[in-house]
Order: C-alpha cells, then structure tokens, then sequence
C-alpha cells in the first residue's frame, strides 16, 4: 500500500467533527474511521471532503449562511489538512494527507461568489442533497422533476468555470438532464449498485454506462445502506461491486468514496483506512494486476481531478 496513492472520494468527516462537538478538531481525533493514524495506516494521501449542507438550510434566507458555517469550520477544524487548490499539482503530494472540498447540496451556490468559492478550494458540487430545493430534486423525492430553471442557469455559470458536478443524490430526471446538457467533468462520488441494492439512491447499470460514457468516474460507497439496504455489510460484498464495474467497464471507471463519518452502520472488515490494505490483498487474490489496482485505490481518482484542473492558482 505504501507504493499506491490512496484517495477517498467521499468522505464526511466535517460532519462527523460537527456531530462530536463545535470545538473538536482533526489533528486530536484518536476514535473513529477517519483519523491521523488510520490515514497512515491507509496510506491515505488525499480525501475529498464533503461540505454537506442538510435540505433544513435550503432556500435564500438560510443556504449561503450554513455554507459560510461550514467553509469556517473547515479552516478551523481541518487545519491540520493542507488543502488544494485549482491549480495543485496532485501528484506531488508526497509525505502528507491534503483535502479537496467538495459541496453536498449545491443551494447555497444561488447566492453566493463562484470565483471566491472557488479561489478558496471549492470546484466539486452535488446539485442536491436527498430532498427539493432550488436547483433541482434530490433522489429522496417520492415524485421527482428535473433541473428548476435556476438550476439550468447555475449549471451554464459553473460549466463556464469547469466545475466538477457530483450527480450522487440527483433525482433520476436531474441526473438525466444534467447528463445531456452539462459539458464539463461529471462523477458520482458515493454511490451503490441497483444490480445490489435496489434502491432511487443507487446507480443502474444504465446510468453508471452514461457517467462513464461522459468521462465520469464511479465512487462505490462503503455504507451498508447502499450495499445491501440493512445497517450491516462485510468487505466482501464491497468487493463483489468493484470487480462487476470493472468487468462491465474497466478498472480506469472505478474508485472508492466511503462516506465515512455519514453512515452509521457496519461495513466489516473495511471499519476504517487501517483495513484498506485488506482490498488490495483481496483484489490481488482475483487476479487483478497491481495497475488496477492501484487505480481503484486512488490513482483514478488522482488522475481525474489532475485532469479538471488548471495551472492558473498555486498548489496549497
């Protein structure tokens, strides 16, 4: 593992600090998924971490207020992070773990300074979180529509400054259209199969096919709940998933987002980044080249964000 580049592309660990308590800081976790030591373990070199702004805050009175709680905590709490910056070249990063942010439920972005936004490290948006708001449906909406005329504009804006669109929680109709219509990099950062778990929040086989297809990069999920429905999943089911994308598509579509911090079930086996190397083995035991396999661990998705950025900011 220490020879592979380790990347998360999805992990809730803001949310997790904020669940803990307001004071309660990175650099002192010692419990959990997500802390100093399991990232060295993990040889964990990059996480992607989520702003997750919950649909309560969605709506002009309240949206860009809870996004500016959030980037404050980020620099408060995550100071032991180094966190890039478009402009960053990724493959530099060497001896220590560095962030990208990324925004779960995109309302805020209505009103809010895109450049400063993105000045400050943020490139990557989820449009919505599981619910309605201003921009589009969530896949929790039991009758959902597509893109609001809102949404349509904010994507023309983001497009123009090549955003990243995180498609996890769109509804099918949003996912649909913003397939059609967005020309920029597109991923689903945190997902489950239906061919699995069949559930609105999971991927089809069509819709992965269509990600892929634009480009786009799968982040399979470790939450029991996307991959099996229960509270409870083991390693092995995680890597049944892994080898059917990659039969289906290649090991260069395939990577992990954990959601780790934004479940609260049991994935055994894979309890946090000690247990990654353990994928590895397991992968390696299926026949599967060192080149995969250290593309699903990280270096798809190194290679994917290196690709969406410019050389125009400095690296951190």
């Amino acid at each position: 593992m220490a020879d592979f580049f380790v990347v998360d592309g999805h992990v809730d660990l803001l949310y997790d600090l904020e669940r803990r308590g307001a004071e309660r800081r990175f650099a002192d976790l010692s419990t959990g998924a997500v802390t100093p030591a399991s990232l060295v373990a993990g040889s964990v070199r990059l996480l992607v971490c989520a702003l997750y702004s919950e649909d309560r805050f969605n709506g002009a009175d309240r949206a860009l207020a809870r996004l500016e709680a959030l980037r404050a905590q980020a620099d408060a709490q995550l100071a032991a992070l180094p966190r890039l910056r478009p402009g960053a070249v990724l493959h530099n990063l060497c001896t220590t773990t560095a962030t990208l942010m990324l925004l779960e439920n995109g309302d805020a972005l209505l009103d809010a300074d895109l450049d400063e936004l993105q000045a400050w490290g943020l490139k990557v948006v989820g449009l919505t979180h599981a619910g309605r708001n201003r921009l589009a449906d969530g896949n929790g909406v039991a009758a959902p529509q597509g893109l609001s005329a809102a949404g349509r504009g904010l994507l023309r804006e983001l497009a123009r400054r090549a955003w990243i669109i995180d498609v996890a929680h769109l509804s099918e109709p949003a996912l649909e259209e913003v397939l059609r219509g967005y020309p920029g990099p597109l991923i689903s950062s945190h997902t489950g199969l239906r061919p699995f778990c069949d559930r609105r929040r999971n991927l089809s086989a069509a819709q992965a096919a269509a990600i892929i297809e634009h480009g786009g990069l799968i982040g399979l999920s470790l939450a029991p709940e996307m991959l099996n429905g229960s509270a409870t999943a083991d390693r092995a089911e995680v890597v049944r998933q892994i080898d059917w994308l990659v039969q289906r598509f290649s090991p260069q579509a395939v990577a992990l987002g954990s959601d780790y911090g934004g479940f609260d079930g049991n994935c055994r086996g894979l309890e946090s980044y000690a247990q990654w190397p353990l994928l590895a083995k397991d992968l390696q035991a299926l026949g599967y080249p060192a080149s995969a396999i250290a593309a699903i661990l990280g270096q798809n998705w190194l290679d994917f964000y290196q690709r969406c950025f410019t050389a125009t900011c400095p690296a951190l």
